[in-house]
């Protein structure tokens, strides 16, 4: 629920914002918006949750998560490298991304044992709370998107760096704000699934659909400030997460360092 419904909800944003930059002619933003929140997610939002309460890793259910998490990043560096982000790699991405929606939804719904206490909550009632919930979260990040962009254009900042930082932290507020709730009421597996989610739907999801409309080209800005750092971010993310029993306080406190350091290396 949390890597599929939430994390493509809170995604939303990004689908906003990325595809109304391409059709003003700002691939950019577009890139930048996705390559940045995928930055954002890691090293700010999961360190928000972390500071408000560490979380728990040892008995995580995400490595098929983690698994596609890696596959997108490098498949989009892959065709990043090579400039080919057209209608063609668009395709490719959906492909994956629903083969990846069919085949959790298969292999989980034989792992939920009936015996699971279920909520008070009609199936309607909750459809429809997810509706107006996405609905909610993509006019309010339109909302803070088109602002932000008009007030970093107004000092002079590439798109490239708009996209990197204003942008991405403006889409990434539902996965902030999902995830402290989440946090609060200690669901660990609604943290991490937001953000491991969040990420894939960025990449197979948003970026697919943005290629569908129109093909973005490769600028070295987008290659040398983000690209990069974006691996190095979700091969952090994947070390803590296999490796460590719990993320703690220490981890976010380094990881919202590095993200301080990304900002003030960018501006």
């Amino acid at each position: 629920v949390s890597a599929v419904i939430i994390g493509f909800g809170t995604s939303l944003a990004e689908l906003t914002v990325s595809i109304e930059a391409v059709l003003k002619g700002s691939p950019d933003i577009a890139i930048g918006n996705i390559i940045g929140s995928n930055i954002v997610n890691i090293l700010l939002v999961c360190s928000v949750a972390a500071l408000i309460m560490p979380i728990a890793l040892k008995n995580l259910k995400a490595t098929r998560e983690i698994y596609v998490m890696a596959l997108a990043s490098l498949l989009l560096l892959f065709f990043k490298y090579i400039d080919w982000l057209n209608i063609l790699t668009g395709i490719l991405f959906l492909i994956i991304l629903t083969i990846y929606i069919i085949i959790s939804y298969r292999q989980d719904q034989k792992e939920v044992s009936e015996a699971e206490t279920l909520p008070n909550l009609s199936l309607l009632k909750a459809s429809m709370y997810c509706v107006v919930g996405i609905l909610l979260l993509l006019v309010g990040g339109w909302l803070l998107v088109t602002a932000s962009i008009e007030i970093a254009q107004s000092y002079g900042v590439s798109e490239g760096v708009i996209g990197l930082t204003v942008v991405a932290v403006g889409t990434a507020i539902p996965e902030l704000t999902t995830t402290i709730i989440a946090s609060i009421k200690k669901h660990n597996d609604l943290v991490i699934g937001n953000i491991l989610g969040s990420n894939i739907f960025n990449i197979l999801g948003i970026l697919g659909v943005t290629l569908l409309i129109e093909p973005i080209p490769i600028s070295e800005e987008m290659m040398n400030k983000g690209i990069w750092e974006m691996i190095a971010t979700t091969v952090l993310f994947i070390l803590i997460l296999k490796f460590s029993k719990s993320l703690n306080r220490l981890h976010a406190l380094f990881m919202l360092s590095l993200y301080a350091l990304y900002i003030f290396y960018l501006f």
